[in-house]
């Protein structure tokens, strides 16, 4: 903690005061049409704005130098104007483009009507110290998102689980492996950081036009190049390229991303030794092309393969406390061979028949082909150690508690394809300066395929015995055992209805409403849902008024949603335990009520936002499940209910200027209340409690009932604090550091059996920061660069310190048991200190 803080105290001190100047202005078409939502940003800073529907803008631009401002439209070349002001100045400059393409944007990015969505900027992956560098990281600071692995892609909002999330990538949902047990082993995300232009997030509340999941979306696009440009990077865990370009005067554009992965340095910091070999390849590209003015077709292309494969050698784990240290030694053989290797195409069409009609039509295919083989052998004991400071033996094992070998089998496989029709539309039925109706509609077929067998064992002897014991010589009982052959075909289809009010009233107050419903019915259990869902959202124009007479905004927005939330079950809701499916297992639900509320303001001269959501949301219809590793396995029933609530809030901003920095805090509650859950507690002759591997006397003579109410769902994580800083140095801004913060309260946790009530232990304290340390090596403000240099626009080079501090993290427990039926958990631990160096360059 001295080493945390010794960074925080230096970082802080590091914070700057720069005066700023304003560039406002219209942006316009050739012809004098107003271009909305056209991109301007202030090249070398973090400066950037989007045009209003009227093509009008406003952009901040540090002052006391000379900037270039750029200005960008989809279809349009891109402009370029310098400007000097001095501290203060407002600067009026209005632009005319040659723009003649289709406009890509589909929703009207506005602060009303985005109200609850937060924005994230794709590039800053590049910058955020993380071991998978994808996407997900800038998730880790969102207001009610909770991550614990950094090994793996998936993240909890707001109590749920992962596969409570929808993940688009051009209006498509995506998915990630299904057979992963741990997070090494789920390789790269979809998404692909380098070909990303728009990021939108929400935690909940969202519109209609979005599917059926319980907690969050995550809304993804992917660029169409104005321009040539390419990145690479290269790093001790992999690398990437990407590069995009228009053709043929703009009316073909294409971008194309590379990227290979490798943990292996990172690996063999875990308690586990052996020889890893992880491999993970990804190969993007996305074209499109106008027909005409008014069509435009694209293609989206996909080929990922992710290969983790294991020999695992030794395991040592210490473990316990000061007063009782235990020592946990494994000798394995065998050997794990994981591979998912998925292929996935999108043809769309999108026409503009009116200047205020969109028509958008998509046919997608996705298939995943995925493998799981091991056999590990294991043979373990479980130690004492000597805690006597004056003993000679101080630290080496005293008392053995146990002994006995486990063997895990499995040869799985699954294979899954999904296609899917999507048509959407978006009628802009009144635009002026004041008012502003929308309309949006979708309908949708989806064809689900999915093909699993399932062969798996586990075999556990502890001191000569099998567990569980019989008596029975010819007989060989095994701990778990699950062997099926499951194949579903199966079709969804839904449909959507919004409609978007706006209002601008005077004194620059202003409203925004979204209502919209949605329907569902999937074929396999034969349900239709329906969900109506609704936001309103309020800008009150609150001025400020000093003794001098001088006006200031206080730039407050306010928002209320509410809606009814589906889950129709996929494929794993279905499959129990023991590999058999449940058909009747129905939609999970929940009703949000969330209320929320953020500032945008001015602090040191430069721009800062406050955010804050306070949300409650009723379940019912749950489907229980229990967490292993990354794993996620389902009871297959809906026997629950329960709720969950808590208050989210977030301040970003530039405390550095041009460099945007967050720290978000998170209070929670999630509970859960199995209908028929119940047990007896036995008692003996004595009275005492029976606890097998405790009690001696284990006869039951007496017993009570215990129903045991409302419990703590597996993602009860009670406090989340996250934070991403970055700083330079006063005279050297080529110098930068990025600090990534992590800390979160302990999750439920249990052994592993069929008894939900049970997992109510809480695990320890979730606490990681990691640090990058950067400096530009071209692209520097006055820097000269000839030859081959002078076509990068951009290079930085990183030293990354992942785990700081060193602290082990917990992401599950392995569970041993002797003969008395007494279990150990014994912690799997997350990676320790790692280092990392990373060249980056655009151009």
């Amino acid at each position: 903690m001295r080493a945390l803080f010794g960074i925080l105290f230096i970082v802080s001190a590091c914070f700057l005061q720069a005066q700023t100047g304003t560039v406002f202005g219209t942006v316009r078409s050739e012809g004098g049409t107003a271009l909305p939502f056209a991109s301007v940003s202030v090249d070398g800073t973090e400066f950037r704005a989007t045009a209003k529907e009227s093509g009008s803008y406003e952009i901040t631009v540090p002052s006391g130098r000379e900037v270039v401002i750029r200005f960008g439209y989809s279809g349009a070349p891109t402009i370029t104007r310098a400007v000097q002001l001095v501290a203060n100045q407002r600067e009026q400059l209005d632009i005319a483009m040659k723009a003649t393409e289709l406009p890509a944007t589909q929703v009207t990015p506005n602060r009303l009507r985005d109200a609850s969505i937060t924005k994230m900027d794709a590039k800053v992956t590049r910058f955020i110290p993380s071991p998978l560098g994808d996407v997900n990281s800038l998730l880790i600071g969102q207001a009610g998102v909770s991550t614990r692995n950094e090994l793996s892609s998936g993240y909890s909002v707001r109590g749920g689980n992962f596969d409570e999330n929808l993940v688009y990538v051009n209006d498509i949902e995506v998915y990630r492996p299904f057979l992963a047990r741990a997070g090494q082993q789920e390789g790269l995300s979809f998404p692909n950081p380098d070909m990303i232009e728009r990021i939108n997030f929400s935690a909940g509340g969202f519109e209609a036009r979005y599917g059926d999941k319980l907690s969050s979306v995550l809304d993804i696009t992917y660029k169409r190049p104005r321009e040539f440009a390419g990145s690479a990077s290269a790093s001790f865990m992999g690398g990437s390229f990407h590069i995009e370009n228009p053709m043929f005067k703009r009316r073909l554009r294409q971008i194309t991303g590379f990227r290979y992965r490798t943990l292996n340095a990172l690996l063999k910091g875990l308690d586990t030794q052996g020889n890893y070999t992880p491999v993970y390849t990804d190969l993007q590209s996305y074209w499109t092309y106008d027909l005409s003015e008014k069509v435009e077709i694209g293609f989206l292309g996909v080929y990922s393969r992710n290969k983790y494969d294991v020999i695992p050698t030794d395991r040592e784990t210490e473990l316990g406390n000061f007063n009782q240290a235990l020592r946990f030694t494994v000798f394995f053989e065998g050997q794990e061979k994981t591979a998912y290797e998925t292929f996935f195409g999108a043809l769309n069409v999108n026409v503009k028949s009116t200047k205020d009609l969109l028509l958008k039509f998509t046919g997608s295919a996705f298939r995943t082909y995925e493998t799981e083989r091991f056999d590990i052998l294991g043979q373990y004991r479980l130690s004492e150690l000597d805690r006597d400071l004056g003993s000679d033996n101080f630290g080496e094992p005293i008392k053995l508690l146990g002994v006995g070998t486990y063997l895990d089998h499995a040869r799985n496989s699954l294979e899954a394809t999904v296609l899917n029709i999507t048509h959407k539309g978006t009628w802009h039925a009144l635009r002026t300066e004041t008012r502003h109706h929308e309309w949006q509609w979708g309908v949708e077929a989806r064809s689900e395929t999915i093909k699993d067998k399932l062969s798996e064992w586990y075999l556990l002897d502890s001191t000569d015995f099998s567990i569980p014991y019989t008596t029975d010589p010819d007989r060989l009982e095994l701990q778990r055992s699950v062997k099926s052959r499951l194949n579903i075909e199966s079709v969804r289809s839904s449909g959507y209805v919004q409609h978007v009010w706006e209002w601008n009233n005077a004194n620059d107050r202003s409203w925004a409403v979204v209502a919209g419903v949605r329907a569902q019915n999937w074929s396999y259990n034969g349900q239709t849902v329906v969900s109506p869902r609704a936001r309103i959202a309020y800008h009150p124009g609150w001025k400020r008024i000093s003794a001098k007479g001088d006006t200031t905004s206080k730039d407050y927005s306010f928002w209320f949603a509410t809606g009814l939330y589906y889950q129709s079950p996929f494929y794993r809701e279905l499959r129990d335990f023991q590999g058999v499916l449940n058909p009747g297992v129905q939609a999970q639900r929940s009703i949000h009520f969330i209320l929320g509320a953020d500032r945008q303001f001015k602090m040191w001269g430069r721009p800062f936002k406050w955010s804050a959501e306070a949300y409650y949301k009723i379940l019912d219809d749950l489907i229980p499940y229990e967490l292993d590793n990354v794993r996620i396995r389902y009871y297959a029933k809906n026997n629950a209910n329960g709720y969950a609530m808590g208050i989210d809030t977030k301040l970003n901003g530039e405390f550095i200027e041009g460099v945007e920095s967050w720290a978000s805090l998170s209070v929670m509650r999630t509970e859960e209340n199995i209908t028929d859950d119940f047990y007896y507690n036995r008692y003996n002759a004595a009275g005492t409690l029976i606890q097998p591997g405790f009690t001696f006397d284990n006869v039951a003579v007496d017993s009570t009932l215990v129903q045991p109410g409302n419990i703590p769902r597996p993602g009860d994580q009670r406090v989340s604090f996250a934070m991403f800083f970055q700083d330079e140095m006063p005279r050297f801004p080529t110098y930068k550091v990025h600090v990534s913060l992590v800390f979160g309260t302990g999750l439920p946790y249990g052994a592993p059996n069929a008894t939900r009530y049970e997992d109510i232990l809480r695990g320890p304290l979730y606490r990681r920061v990691d640090v990058g340390f950067s400096k530009q090596l071209l692209g520097a403000k006055g820097q000269k660069r000839t030859g081959f240099l002078g076509g990068i626009k951009d290079a930085w080079v990183s030293l990354e310190v992942f785990n700081l501090i060193n602290l082990n993290n917990t992401i599950d427990y392995s569970w041993i048991q002797d003969v008395g039926g007494r279990y150990y958990g014994i912690p799997e631990f997350l990676t320790p200190r790692r280092i990392n160096l990373k060249l980056i360059a655009w151009f």
